[in-house]
């Protein structure tokens, strides 16, 4: 069993603070590190298509230029956190064996680009344009995957909190069904020949398990536990197992700055792995630490907390030993 980080911490971007987070990482004996976001996880993948003028900025809200979206196969890939990771890497020689990528995917970036009057909610994102997602912003997430498999990232996760909204327990809204969230995430995926997952943070329906569940060209599905407990009630280790797939279970707060007991941490995690019948894996917090950011005065205590959860994950993990 292996231990990880969802993404993001709470310090501004910088190289040196990029440095500081891999090195702590590698100190603290994470398996497998993240490049760390240290920006908005949807200003990194839309701030290429704001720079080429494909979307526009207004009042703090992006909004698409339906003329100029055909463009947006000619964005090239770049992520500075990403390249930066690397670079630290070899600068400190830092061995990790495995590197995360989060990536942003097409269904979250989607309800994140408006079309039209802000009170329709998301009904006015590109949420309500369903074949600009498979035509346009799967096609883009896919040339950052290759990207990121490029760099030397081996272990990928979509990023996709909207699904959680999406997919209810009764029933799918805006029009979606359970095929088109596979086929659009299978094609993102298919054929990338490394690990492969998704972290969908908040409540996840029974429905939303299943469907998950059922890609063929995801590995790993990665949830909350923690501050989310029903999330407990909806792990049927016999999906799991039929499907294939292991879960990446958050142990810790990624909202409450509080640092969490080590019997607690244990005791959550032996009940998960109880629960998914031991098909556990990239053990983490809830979500990214970003939240944390303005938890405390200053954003150094912030992050000092986040890298002592995290410290926390790895030895509840090492004296398992499961």
């Amino acid at each position: 069993m292996r231990t990880s980080h969802v993404g993001s911490f709470p310090l501004s971007y910088s190289r040196e603070n990029v440095d500081r987070i891999m090195k702590d990482l590698w100190s603290i004996g994470i398996d497998v590190p993240p490049y760390p976001q240290l920006r908005s996880f949807i200003d990194i993948y839309l701030q290429p298509l704001l720079n080429e003028g494909i979307i526009y900025s207004k009042n703090g809200f992006y909004y698409i230029k339906f003329n100029q979206i055909d463009r947006i196969h000619e964005i090239k890939p770049k992520i500075s956190e990403a390249e930066d990771a690397i670079n630290a890497m070899i600068k400190y020689n830092l061995l990790f064996k495995w590197l995360r990528a989060p990536i942003t995917g097409p269904f979250t970036l989607a309800s994140r680009i408006y079309v039209d009057d802000l009170s329709k909610s998301l009904y006015a994102t590109l949420l309500s344009k369903k074949d600009f997602i498979m035509d346009a912003l799967a096609p883009y997430i896919r040339s950052f995957i290759e990207y990121l498999v490029d760099l030397g990232y081996n272990v990928l996760f979509l990023d996709e909190p909207i699904l959680g909204v999406i997919v209810g327990k009764k029933r799918i809204i805006l029009g979606y069904n359970e095929e088109y969230i596979i086929d659009t995430i299978n094609y993102i995926l298919k054929g990338i020949s490394v690990e492969k997952g998704i972290h969908v943070c908040g409540r996840i329906s029974d429905k939303l398990f299943k469907i998950l569940a059922k890609i063929d060209s995801l590995d790993i599905l990665n949830f909350e536990f923690y501050d989310t407990r029903e999330n407990l009630e909806i792990i049927d280790h016999k999906v799991l197992e039929k499907n294939d797939k292991l879960l990446a279970p958050g142990i810790v707060s990624a909202k409450n700055p509080s640092i969490e007991g080590l019997d607690e941490i244990k005791k959550l995690l032996e009940k998960i792995y109880r629960i998914a019948n031991g098909r556990i894996d990239l053990v983490s917090g809830d979500c990214g630490f970003a939240g944390l950011r303005n938890a405390l005065d200053n954003p150094l205590d912030s992050y000092r907390i986040s890298i002592e959860k995290l410290r926390r994950i790895v030895a509840i993990v090492q004296e398992l030993a499961i």
